[in-house]
């Protein structure tokens, strides 16, 4: 038997969300890896998965959680064992078979060794954030001396695109609810540090920049922000919308993003990148493990839960109570059940 986080119906984490007693997995077919997992990343998006609203949505029941860190134990034909087999890993994990459980099976594809020194629950907080951040601004060109605009700073795609831009050079200027999350931005290398509840954000990017704007805006919020965020574009700047937290963003209207020089970016990681652009993200896991040991990335891992307190972090989460990562222990350190 093994134990699972199962989504049994739509509505909010904490009362859909249960921990089930399942059957083992069966042996991994042809060019999958069975992962025993240690530890798996939350994001909002499991939020999204549990209210029926995200765009890849599954069918209940479903086990949500799309970041895994652990050991695999099992492949399946045509996987190099000796790549795999008994190795720490990353992995994606491809819905409905979410990282939520004890184990989970996984096209090999998608399952990346870590290095030694990057324990399983900073690497849990890797794929989506910092891949997110990371395409992100590779997608926006964003060049040493630029000046980005991250909204929800204190978050944990804030955090991972706020230390991704400083470690090429850029200027950080952060959007946060509250003094204490302005205070988690700064920490992680922002210059400024806006409190939306108390400033308007666009009159201080302007200030900010001697009336120039920002040249790269990333946007996990969505809502108003988006239109906001438009004013705040520097000559030939760049909207990266990674997500939609507030909601969906009013239409933009082609002719201005012409009268502004500016461009707008749509990016879905997750549903996208791992199954169509995969040497580009293995290519930028090796860049994120270097970072992490010269000590530019640091996974902001503030919250670390057990399975069964998992509905409550995620409720947390999507009431905005939350800064940096949420991360559910599940087995041992090293990806072996602990």
């Amino acid at each position: 038997m093994t134990r699972k986080l199962v989504a049994r119906g739509y509505g909010e984490p904490e009362q859909v969300l249960t921990v089930a007693e399942l059957p083992g997995d069966p042996p991994p077919g042809p060019g999958e890896a069975r992962i025993a997992v240690s530890a798996a990343g939350l994001n909002y998006l499991d939020v999204s998965l549990c209210r029926g609203e995200y765009p890849q949505q599954p069918e209940p029941p479903f086990t949500p959680g799309v970041e895994a860190a652990g050991h695999v134990v099992a492949v399946g034909s045509g996987v190099d064992a000796g790549r795999l087999l008994g190795r720490d890993v990353i992995a994606c994990p491809t819905l409905p078979r979410g990282a939520l459980g004890e184990s989970v099976t996984v096209d090999a594809a998608l399952v990346v060794p870590r290095p030694p020194e990057l324990p399983a629950v900073a690497a849990a907080a890797l794929p989506v954030t910092y891949q997110t951040g990371w395409f992100a601004l590779s997608r926006a060109g964003l060049a040493a001396g630029e000046t980005v605009l991250v909204h929800a700073g204190a978050g944990g795609v804030g955090i991972a695109t706020t230390q991704l831009a400083v470690a090429r050079g850029a200027r950080v200027i952060c959007t946060a609810g509250g003094p204490e999350k302005a205070a988690v931005c700064r920490e992680h290398g922002a210059e400024l540090a806006v409190d939306y509840r108390r400033e308007d954000f666009v009159a201080a990017v302007r200030d900010a920049t001697g009336g120039r704007g920002a040249d790269v805006v990333v946007d996990p919020v969505g809502g108003a922000v988006t239109a906001q965020s438009l004013e705040c574009l520097a000559f030939e700047g760049r909207l990266v919308s990674v997500g939609a937290a507030a909601g969906a963003p009013p239409p933009v209207d082609p002719l201005r993003l012409v009268a502004g020089n500016w461009s707008l970016v749509g990016l879905s990681w997750g549903s996208a990148y791992p199954g169509r652009r995969p040497e580009a993200v293995a290519a930028a896991y090796q860049e994120l493990f270097a970072l992490h040991r010269a000590g530019a990335v640091r996974p902001p891992v503030t919250r670390v839960v057990g399975l069964a307190e998992a509905p409550a972090a995620l409720a947390d989460l999507a009431a905005r109570r939350t800064t940096g990562k949420l991360v559910v222990q599940i087995g041992g350190d090293d990806g072996r059940r602990g």
